[in-house]
C-alpha cells in the first residue's frame, strides 16, 4: 500500500445530479429572458399569468435536494494535526516543526486515544491526507491551495501562522523608507476621524434624497428585479464553469499525499496508516488530516483529491 500524490479535480460523479438539473435551467432562463418582453406589455393590465417554470422544475428541484442531501448527507469524522498544536510539533519558541514520520505516529496515536468523546466507533474507512513541506512558505502554499477548495479550521490557522512566522523572518529587517527631504503636499483631511463621520452621515443623508429622486414606477422596479435574478444566474453558472474548468486539467500535487484505509476499527485503522514506505524526515513541517467514515460520506473528498 503505498501513498499517492493528490490530484485536486472536480468531483464528477458526485456532482452528476447538477448536470441533471439542465432543462430545468434551461425553463427557467428562458423564462427570464421572456419576462421583461411580458412586463412590458403588461402596461395598462390588472393581472399576469405566472409561467410553467415552477411546476415543471417542482420535480427536478426535488431531485436536485435528494442527490445533494445524499451526496453530502454523511459527514465524515474529522481530526487535524499540525505542528502548532500544543504537545505536537517540536522546537522552541514559535518556531515549531513536525516531520512527516512523526507526523503519522501522531496521527495513528490520536487514532487510538479513547479519552476522546467525539472519537467514531464500530467498522469504519479512513482518508488520510498529509501536507508536506520543507519550509514555511512552502507549507504555507500547499496549505493555501487545499484550504481553497475544502477549507478546515484547524489547517487555516496553520496556514495563517506559517505564513506570518516566513514573513516575519524574511521581513524583520525591512524598514520603511524616510522622504529624503521636507517637501509640500495636501493635508489628508480624509482620514480624520471627524471628517470621515461627518462624510458618512452627509452620504447617508444624500442616499436617501437620491432615493426619493429616483422613485420609479412598479412596473420598471419588476423588470429591474427581472434583469437582476438573470444577471445573478449567468454569474453563477459562470462562476461554476470556471471552477470545473480549472479543476479539469489540474497537474498531480507532490506535496499533498493521500491514502485510503480500511475497513476496521480505530485500532485496525491506526495500525494500517504505518504500513508501507511514507515520506522521510525531509518533509520538516507537515500537517495531516484524517476522515473516518463510510464509503458513501468518504466519497467526496475522495474523489475531490483524485483516488
Amino acid at each position: 500500500m503505498s501513498w499517492a500524490p493528490v490530484t485536486m479535480r472536480w468531483p464528477e460523479q458526485s456532482t452528476q445530479w447538477m448536470g441533471e438539473l439542465g432543462a430545468a435551467k434551461d425553463l427557467a432562463n428562458g423564462e427570464m429572458v421572456s419576462t421583461a418582453l411580458r412586463l412590458a406589455e403588461l402596461d395598462g393590465l390588472a393581472t399576469t399569468s405566472p409561467g410553467p417554470v415552477g411546476a415543471a422544475a417542482q420535480n427536478a428541484v426535488a431531485a436536485g435536494r435528494a442527490a445533494l442531501s445524499d451526496a453530502l448527507g454523511e459527514v465524515p469524522a474529522c481530526l487535524v494535526v499540525t505542528p502548532f498544536q500544543s504537545g505536537v510539533g517540536q522546537g522552541s519558541g514559535n518556531q515549531r516543526y513536525l516531520s512527516a514520520p512523526n507526523l503519522l505516529r501522531h496521527l495513528s496515536t490520536k487514532l487510538k486515544d479513547t479519552h476522546d468523546a467525539a472519537r467514531p466507533t464500530g467498522q469504519q474507512y479512513a482518508l488520510v491526507i498529509l501536507f508536506l513541506g520543507m519550509r514555511y512558505d512552502q507549507f504555507a502554499a500547499t496549505l493555501s491551495r487545499f484550504n481553497a477548495l475544502l477549507p478546515i479550521p484547524d489547517l487555516q490557522r496553520a496556514e495563517r501562522r506559517a505564513q506570518r512566522l516566513f514573513d516575519l523572518e524574511t521581513e524583520k529587517w525591512v524598514l520603511p523608507s524616510a522622504g529624503m527631504r521636507p517637501s509640500w503636499g495636501q493635508m489628508p483631511l480624509q482620514r480624520c476621524t471627524v471628517t470621515k463621520a461627518a462624510g458618512q452621515a452627509l452620504a447617508g443623508q444624500l442616499s436617501a434624497l437620491e432615493g426619493y429622486m429616483a422613485d420609479s414606477s412598479p412596473m420598471a422596479e419588476l423588470a429591474a428585479l427581472a434583469q437582476r435574478k438573470a444577471t445573478q444566474a449567468q454569474a453563477r453558472d459562470q462562476k461554476l464553469a470556471e471552477l470545473q474548468a480549472l479543476l479539469a486539467d489540474n497537474p498531480a500535487d507532490t506535496t499533498i499525499l493521500c491514502r485510503q484505509i480500511g475497513p476496521g476499527d480505530l485500532n485496525e485503522l491506526s495500525a494500517q496508516m504505518l504500513e508501507g514506505q511514507a515520506p522521510g524526515h525531509e518533509w520538516g513541517v507537515s500537517a495531516g488530516v484524517v476522515l473516518v467514515g463510510s464509503l458513501k460520506g468518504l466519497s467526496f473528498v475522495r474523489e475531490l483529491v483524485g483516488l
